[in-house]
């Protein structure tokens, strides 16, 4: 998702009080279930997703209804592919891909695609001649910059892992660079284990659950995950990754209650509520989709109590759902605050995607 940390959220009503000048509609009915917490999310995206034009909005409305979704002048995917592809020249030749300011975060639109099945040989008309998912992974390696952060590394992990094995895991950037994706798997898993230290020693009784490192990490610390389970599912296992990933996982599960109770302690004021929704949209949406995804897939199982954890999270992400759709002025919001109602609308995405994927 777009580097927009909950902190950074929280920074808008700090800053000028912007949301909390975005006044609720009066309350609906209580949020029901799954079915009707899905209903509402995917009428909130199709409604106003799919409307927004915003090409971050529009690949993740991509994500939750699949590669094939119809925007009003037609297939979104490949009005984003035409519209935002750009041709970077280096070392001699034309290199396809996105710019960071539309896509936020290194091969992110490309890892959607991977994400909802977009096959290779999948061709898109634009301007300067068809361009190919091909392409776009050709682009993503002559383009890779070793000075990618080890939490933004996660989308390239997904694309990365799946088009490289273990075996044949090294490129060569257009720089002349030479790379390996295993060492680029081991610096993501590296960067969630410092993100994950205070969660891991809060869940141990070490010390009290708080704000840390994890928070500054794109989505409240929630990406850092997804591009390491690929790396498992694509057969990247050295160094103990397996293990160090359940570690992680494990950890994961107690944040689910202790983060929505740092959220509620941080924004206790009715007049904070929209923040408090927002934070825990975003948080919950992406944590339910990563443990959903790591079950599916058998990288981690999860217990007893960590299965309760996650439907009492799945609960409080209806009610919130419910508080969005039908009681905060979300005009208002787009009106006052566009780029946090532009992240709403992404944070939604996620939440869908997550609630109808299947775990095991």
């Amino acid at each position: 998702m777009m580097a927009w940390t909950r902190r950074r959220f929280l920074g808008l009503a700090a800053g000028a009080a912007a949301l909390a000048a975005v006044r609720p509609r009066a309350a609906g009915a209580a949020a029901g279930g799954d079915a009707q917490t899905i209903a509402a999310l995917r009428a909130l995206v199709r409604q106003r997703a799919i409307a927004s034009g915003d090409p971050w909005v529009s690949m993740h409305v991509v994500l939750a209804l699949g590669a094939d979704v119809q925007g009003a002048g037609g297939p979104i995917l490949d009005a984003v592919v035409a519209r935002y592809a750009t041709r970077t020249p280096k070392g001699g030749r034309e290199w396809v891909g996105f710019p960071i300011h539309v896509e936020a975060h290194p091969n992110h639109f490309l890892e959607i695609m991977d994400a909802v099945g977009v096959p290779p040989a999948r061709r898109f008309a634009a301007a300067g001649g068809a361009i190919g998912v091909d392409d776009l992974l050709a682009g993503a390696k002559a383009l890779f910059s070793p000075t990618i952060a080890g939490p933004e590394l996660s989308w390239t992990l997904s694309v990365f892992t799946a088009a490289m094995p273990p075996s044949a895991d090294r490129f060569v950037n257009a720089d002349g660079q030479t790379f390996t994706v295993a060492a680029l798997v081991e610096t993501a898993a590296q960067a969630a284990e410092l993100g994950f230290a205070d969660t891991v020693a809060a869940m141990r009784g070490a010390k009290a659950y708080g704000r840390s490192v994890l928070q500054t990490y794109a989505c409240n610390g929630s990406h850092v995950l997804y591009g390491l389970y690929d790396a498992l599912r694509h057969g990247y296992e050295a160094k103990g990754l397996r293990q160090r990933v359940r570690d992680l996982t494990r950890a994961a599960y107690f944040r689910l209650g202790a983060e929505v109770a740092l959220i509620d302690q941080a924004l206790a004021s009715p007049a904070q509520q929209l923040n408090a929704d927002a934070a825990k949209l975003q948080f919950l949406g992406h944590s339910i989709e990563n443990l959903r995804y790591a079950e599916r897939w058998g990288i981690y199982a999860p217990s007893a109590g960590e299965r309760a954890a996650c439907a009492a999270a799945e609960r409080t992400l209806a009610e919130v759902v419910q508080r969005i759709t039908s009681v905060h002025n979300l005009d208002a919001l787009a009106a006052s605050v566009p780029r946090a109602y532009r992240i709403l609308l992404g944070d939604a995405c996620h939440a869908l995607h997550g609630l109808t994927s299947e775990a095991a």
